[in-house]
Protein backbone atom coordinates (compact mmCIF):
# COMPACT_ATOMS: atom_id res chain seq x y z
CA UNK A 1 0.00 0.00 0.00
CA UNK A 2 0.83 3.35 -0.88
CA UNK A 3 1.53 5.90 1.85
CA UNK A 4 0.52 9.09 0.38
CA UNK A 5 1.39 11.00 3.74
CA UNK A 6 5.04 10.74 2.91
CA UNK A 7 4.80 12.28 -0.27
CA UNK A 8 6.34 15.50 -1.16
CA UNK A 9 7.23 17.48 -4.60
CA UNK A 10 9.04 20.41 -4.53
CA UNK A 11 8.57 21.18 -1.07
CA UNK A 12 5.19 21.06 -1.54
CA UNK A 13 2.24 17.84 -0.75
CA UNK A 14 0.85 15.48 -3.61
CA UNK A 15 -1.89 13.52 -4.03
CA UNK A 16 -2.32 10.29 -5.69
CA UNK A 17 -4.20 12.46 -8.44
CA UNK A 18 -1.09 14.19 -9.35
CA UNK A 19 0.80 11.26 -10.20
CA UNK A 20 -0.17 8.76 -13.07
CA UNK A 21 -2.87 6.04 -12.80
CA UNK A 22 -0.16 3.88 -14.49
CA UNK A 23 2.54 4.78 -11.74
CA UNK A 24 0.43 3.88 -9.04
CA UNK A 25 -0.47 0.74 -10.47
CA UNK A 26 3.05 -0.48 -11.02
CA UNK A 27 4.58 0.67 -7.16
CA UNK A 28 1.13 -1.40 -6.05
CA UNK A 29 1.94 -4.47 -7.80
CA UNK A 30 5.53 -4.56 -8.05
CA UNK A 31 6.15 -2.99 -4.45
CA UNK A 32 3.86 -3.95 -2.04
CA UNK A 33 3.91 -3.08 1.40
CA UNK A 34 6.60 -0.70 0.78
CA UNK A 35 6.10 3.47 0.99
CA UNK A 36 6.99 6.24 -1.39
CA UNK A 37 9.44 8.38 0.70
CA UNK A 38 8.92 11.27 -2.05
CA UNK A 39 7.75 12.02 -5.81
CA UNK A 40 9.76 14.72 -8.00
CA UNK A 41 7.69 15.44 -11.04
CA UNK A 42 10.45 16.77 -13.42
CA UNK A 43 9.12 18.12 -16.61
CA UNK A 44 9.60 15.13 -18.90
CA UNK A 45 9.87 12.21 -16.32
CA UNK A 46 8.86 11.32 -12.65
CA UNK A 47 11.59 9.63 -9.92
CA UNK A 48 9.53 7.72 -7.19
CA UNK A 49 12.13 7.49 -4.28
CA UNK A 50 11.05 3.53 -2.61
CA UNK A 51 11.30 3.36 1.36
CA UNK A 52 14.63 1.20 1.70
CA UNK A 53 16.39 2.80 -1.10
CA UNK A 54 15.08 2.20 -4.66
CA UNK A 55 14.44 5.01 -7.07
CA UNK A 56 11.93 4.14 -9.99
CA UNK A 57 12.29 6.64 -12.84
CA UNK A 58 9.28 6.53 -15.05
CA UNK A 59 8.78 8.58 -18.36
CA UNK A 60 6.35 11.62 -18.29
CA UNK A 61 3.25 9.49 -19.67
CA UNK A 62 3.73 7.09 -16.86
CA UNK A 63 5.98 4.14 -18.25
CA UNK A 64 8.41 2.46 -16.22
CA UNK A 65 11.98 3.41 -17.55
CA UNK A 66 14.46 1.89 -14.34
CA UNK A 67 15.29 1.65 -11.13
CA UNK A 68 17.90 3.32 -9.71
CA UNK A 69 19.12 0.94 -6.80
CA UNK A 70 21.40 2.74 -3.75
Amino acid sequence: MVNWNLVTGKGEKLSSQDVRRSILTFIIKNHPGNQVEFIEKKRSSYRIDIRGGDALIFDFNGQFVRTDRE
